[in-house]
């Protein structure tokens, strides 16, 4: 099957996730476009030492790899860095909403600290940031790139959720209702764009041993790396290759009659239908 996804954009793709997605992509010969919200957010749990050493990884699976940083809680900026990704690459064939994660959500906070209560009766404030930073990046990134796929007639999108999004955790609403957001946008979307030859499905991961989850893991609500282990049927918590090979399955022409699906990802950990 000859696969049309050769350029992809990542976002929050310096750290965590977002950056094994992109070594695991790059190394299966994809070209990658990677934005976050400061180069310094690659540092912050030492899973790279720049954003330009990340870049030098990529290339050396030979493709071509570029970074821009932008927020993409401001739909402004979000048009800039979809502009950016076209004028180096030409076409933007996929896209990954990755960025978000339960923290305060000011722009200072890079590193993705932990929020220390998000939950139903925090100050409107924080409540915002919380739900821009998981939310607004996925809509505004979306809202930038679709009339692209749409003119080009084909694409893959695959949206980042949350197992919090079918889970109800003790003071986690705000992050939690956020990324249920994410579910309904990625099924409506779907059906939105079904005739244009875009798929979008949504990806669920359950705890993942990331740099900031390993370093906030004190602070989940009395879990510990061993009690997860002990609720996962797989008897382990995720690493971040565990998930890799799904968005990889996704992009592929294998999954060309996949779109508006919403697929956990956490090791049997937490049964609830979604």
């Amino acid at each position: 099957m000859n696969n049309k996804i050769k350029n992809i954009l990542i976002t929050g793709g310096t750290r965590g996730l977002g950056l094994e997605y992109a070594r695991f992509l790059a190394n299966k010969g994809y070209n990658i476009g990677i934005t976050d919200i400061s180069e310094t957010a690659c540092r912050v749990y030492g899973e790279a030492k720049s954003v330009q050493d990340i870049l030098d990884e990529l290339d050396g699976y030979g493709i071509d790899a570029w970074y821009e940083s932008a927020n993409l809680n401001d739909s402004i900026q979000a048009e800039q860095v979809v502009t950016s990704f076209l004028n180096h690459f030409g076409e933007i064939h996929a896209v990954i909403t990755n960025a978000g994660g339960d923290i305060s959500g000011n722009d200072d906070n890079a590193a993705g600290g932990k929020a220390e209560n998000n939950s139903f009766f925090i100050a409107y404030d924080e409540y915002r940031n919380i739900f821009k930073r998981n939310f607004d990046t996925t809509m505004n990134t979306l809202r930038a790139v679709m009339p692209h796929m749409k003119k080009q007639g084909f694409g893959k999108v695959i949206t980042v959720s949350s197992i919090n999004a079918v889970f109800g955790v003790e003071k986690e609403t705000t992050y939690s209702v956020a990324k249920s957001a994410i579910l309904q946008l990625t099924r409506s979307l779907a059906a939105e764009v079904r005739k244009d030859g875009i798929n979008v499905n949504c990806i669920v991961p359950g705890p993942v041993k990331t740099g900031r989850f390993m370093a906030t893991l004190k602070g989940r609500h009395a879990h510990d790396l061993e009690a997860l282990k002990e609720k996962s049927r797989l008897e382990r918590v995720a690493i971040p290759k565990d998930i890799s090979p799904l968005v990889e399955f996704l992009l592929s022409p294998a999954s060309d009659f996949i779109s508006g699906s919403v697929i956990k990802i956490d090791g049997g950990l937490f049964n609830q239908s979604m």
